[in-house]
Formats: C-alpha cells, structure tokens, sequence
C-alpha cells in the first residue's frame, strides 16, 4: 500500500461513524432515510454546503459537475470543507452512484484531504479517517481507486519538493525508496552515460554540479508477455540554460520533473495493486542550468541513437533526455511506449490548462491511451502528425533541431521525441499546464499528480491487449 495522509475504512453507514458526511445531493434523502431523519432539502449552491442535523453531525452536500474533472474538484471542495472544520473522522457515502462517480469522489477526496508543508516546526499530520458506506456494484473497485488517489499523492509530494531536495540523484533515490519489492531497479548514472554517448542526457545535465542519470524499473506482472515503458520527463530544475527563462515563476520549475513523478507513482501503483502487466519505468534526471560547462545554441549534438541535433534553444531541453530514453526503453525490448513530460508552455496556449495534449504516429494506440484519461477523469485531446510538421524540426546542419520556434510549438515538439520511437508504437503526453497550477483545481495550487491514473488505467489496458 502506498503511503497516504487518509486511512480507508469501510463501514455500515451508522451516522456515529464519523462527525460529518459528504454524500451527493441526489442521494442525500437516501442517508437521511437510513438514518430515520425527516428528509430536506440540500441549499441550492454550486459549492458544497455544510448541514447540521439535530445531534452535531454535519451533512455536506456535493453536486458533481458537468465533467469528470469538475465531479473531482467538487468532491475535493468537500473534503477540504469537512478539513476546516477540524473534524477526526469523515463518513463518505456512495450508495446510488454509478462506479464512475464513485471514482471522482474517491479520487477527489484524496485530492481534498492532501497537505504538504515544510515550515519548521510543523507536525506530521495524523492521517484522516474515512469511512466508506458503498453498494456492491462499486465496492469492488474501491481499493483501486483509493491506490490511484494515493499514487498521485505521492507524485505531488515529488513534485511540490524544492529542487534543492531533489537533484537527479537524490530523486532516483526517492523514487525507489519504499517501493515494491516487485519492481527491479537499474541506474545508469554519469560514467554509463558517457560510455554509451547518451548526448541528450549529457547535454541538459553538462550545467550543473548535479550529475545525471537515468533510472529504469521493471514490474514483470505477466510472465513473458511484452513489455509497455512508461517514460516520464526528470528535468529537477529548469533554468532555461543559457537561454535563460525569466526571473517570474521560475521557482515553479522545480515542477518540470512533474512527468517522471507521474510515472514512478504510476509504475509503484500497478506494482501495488498487482496487475497482471509487464511495465517498464524510464526517467531521465538532469538539472538544466547555466555554467562554463553547459551546451550552448548552436552546438551540434549526437544522440545515444545517433540522431545528429542542432540546439537552437537550451532552454528546449526536455525532449532531449526524452529521446535518449525513448532509445533505452527500445533498446530494453518495449513492444509499446507512452512519455509524459512537462514539456512545453505552448500545451497550455492550445488547450488553456483543460486537456493534456497527445502526439503520435500510431493512431490505435493513441485512442487507447486517450481513452484510459476517459476512463478516470484525466482529459486528453490528440493533435495532428502530418509529416508537414515534422518538417519544421530539419535543420541545414544537422538530422534535426531541438526547437522549431512557436507556431504549432506542441506538435513540432512531441514530433521530435516521437522520431526517437522509430518502429515501436509510441503516444507522447504534454502534461504542461497540467501537473502544476496556479488556480484552484481539484488538487488545489500546485502539483496535482495529473497523469498517473491515466497510466495505471493504460496499464489495465495492457493487461488485456499484451495477451
């Protein structure tokens, strides 16, 4: 089991379980009933509203919205309502929803209920007891969705940590640390790198005094069926290089390793949860910054494939590590291959912070991953491949170029990692805009975990599609 700030109960549904509960309004003369209470009516309110019946127990009352993703932040608004009001125990009940809804107010309750602090003196939080009242049609799926809610909870714990605390090696560390006994680890640190002339990796990471590495776990669920690799984006700090980025909001960098989180959650969740699947972790680690050491524009670079890169920008960095390890997940077997990366500014100009952005050449499998963000309420949108745009990414000194300026910034730039999947079915993830905020969502402000329970839904894909 993954580490949570909430403890799980089941329980019968007697109001003494718990001081307050949350339960959608529809569904609200259901739990009165039950608990021989004269039914009314919930306050007409877009936001959840607080009830106290006749004995102290407080009645919160959820209207999901009109999407997954709003139903989630509803739910959320609920549990940090109930948080304010300082109580220990929290009844939560389900029964009359659909297995879907159930989902969102799992997920969104484990969004709701998380914390994350570093002021001196503060004391560990004592974990919030939740007691689900449920139906059988969604009982069954309760651990699952409680083990995603608490796989994102652990990608925000890594995300929202200062870049001080997590420099490449630190984080592989933290990575692996508690995990699965079930996951094999192998890092490919500095001296490996530059044997194998990994120059993506060797490049982004030339700046810093923090060397990089790469960490590959392996979760064999399936015996000898294939292998599907989960690579996530690990740039621990993003300076720009030396095309340096602005002063405003680069402390929000410390999130750019938000798609390499996603994955090692994801990867320790499916581990967790037992699926029968054969998965495999890449995450490339490196800090991006400026000293006499860094790649410069206009070098020329030769990645582990091959692949000769003209560097227009250093500060279009992610998508070199992204190709180096796109190459050792083929080079490691992979028969399929999903990245995720906060990769770049322009996904948010696309699709304004509502959708992750997704590029690939290999339409069917392209549905499959979008149609694993359906299934959990994470939003993914496919963008064109047309040849055109790949075309945008020549250059007239090398095979290619790391950036191809801003029109169509999205596309050209999954393109370009998408070249390093050569044969091998490949979907790439744009999770910028997404895996960190700045306006309330249902994880609140900052890391929000996006894009694990679309990889843990992919992997229950796997584990049929694999046989």
């Amino acid at each position: 089991m993954l580490p949570s700030n909430i403890a799980w109960e089941t329980g019968s549904g007697a109001r003494a379980d718990a001081a307050v509960w949350i339960t959608d309004v529809r569904h609200a003369p259901g739990l009165l009933m039950a608990w021989n209470e004269p039914a009314f009516d919930m306050p007409d309110s877009e936001t959840p509203v607080v009830v106290r019946l006749s004995d102290g127990v407080q009645l919160i009352g959820v209207r999901s919205g009109a999407s997954r993703g709003k139903a989630q932040k509803a739910w959320a608004d609920a549990a940090r309502l109930a948080g304010r009001n300082g109580v220990d125990g929290v009844g939560l009940w389900l029964h009359g929803l659909s297995a879907d809804e159930a989902a969102d107010a799992v997920l969104g309750l484990e969004a709701g209920l998380y914390r994350y602090t570093l002021k001196s003196g503060a004391q560990a939080e004592k974990s919030t007891r939740v007691v689900v009242v449920a139906g059988d049609q969604v009982a069954g799926r309760m651990s699952l969705w409680q083990e995603i809610g608490r796989g994102r909870s652990l990608a925000r714990d890594w995300v929202n940590r200062p870049s001080n605390l997590k420099p490449p090696l630190a984080l592989a560390a933290q990575f692996r640390e508690g995990a699965p006994a079930t996951i094999k680890w192998e890092q490919i640190d500095l001296e490996q790198l530059r044997a194998m002339e990994a120059g993506g990796m060797l490049a982004v990471g030339n700046g810093s005094i923090h060397p990089p590495c790469v960490l590959i776990g392996r979760y064999q669920g399936a015996g000898d069926a294939p292998f599907l690799a989960l690579v996530g984006k690990g740039i621990t700090f993003d300076s720009g290089g030396l095309s340096i980025k602005p002063a405003q909001g680069m402390g929000n960098m410390k999130a750019d390793m938000g798609g390499s989180a996603a994955v090692a959650a994801a990867l320790r969740t499916v581990a967790e949860l037992g699926i029968a699947a054969n998965v495999m972790a890449v995450l490339p680690l490196a800090e991006n910054l400026p000293d006499g050491e860094a790649f410069r524009p206009g070098d020329v670079i030769t990645m582990l494939d091959g692949t000769t890169v003209e560097i227009v920008s250093t500060d279009a960095e992610g998508r070199l590590v992204l190709g180096d390890a796109l190459t050792l997940a083929r080079e490691r077997g992979a028969s399929r291959i999903v990245d995720v990366a906060t990769l770049t500014g322009a996904n948010t100009v696309v699709l304004g912070g509502v959708k992750a952005s997704v590029v690939s050449h290999h339409n069917e499998f392209a549905a499959a991953v979008k149609e694993a963000g359906g299934r959990v309420g994470e939003g993914l949108w496919l963008l064109p491949d047309d040849d055109d745009f790949m075309d945008m990414n020549r250059s007239a000194v090398a095979d290619l170029k790391n950036s191809a300026g801003r029109p169509a910034g999205t596309i050209t730039a999954g393109l370009f990692v998408c070249h390093f999947a050569r044969e091998t079915p490949h979907a790439h993830i744009d999770i910028a805009g997404l895996a960190y905020v700045e306006k309330p969502s249902a994880s609140g402000v900052g890391a929000t975990g996006f894009g694990v329970a679309t990889l843990v839904s992919l992997c229950e894909w796997w584990a049929d599609a694999a046989v």
